[in-house]
């Protein structure tokens, strides 16, 4: 059976990892938000389509980061 420190040890490495994928998720939100806007000004046909996907991208990257950043200040609470 895993002692308490052990148990302490390995729930700090998993939110590790969840820090790393919620900015990754971010960055790649990101990413495709940008897509979105260099599509808008290439096509006019779907340009209101393609901007507001792009906001709403750009929103949700900011979301992953910012849920990243509280998971990464809790790890220094901890650590």
């Amino acid at each position: 059976m895993p002692t308490n420190e052990e148990k302490y040890q390995a729930l700090l490495k998993d939110l590790h990892e969840l820090g790393v994928y919620l900015h990754g998720r971010g960055d790649k939100t990101h990413a495709l938000s940008q897509q979105f806007a260099e599509n808008a000004k290439k096509d006019a046909s779907s340009r209101e389509f393609d901007l507001n996907q792009s906001r709403m991208l750009d929103y949700q990257h900011h979301l992953w980061h910012e849920i990243g950043n509280l998971v990464d200040k809790l790890i220094k609470q901890h650590e």
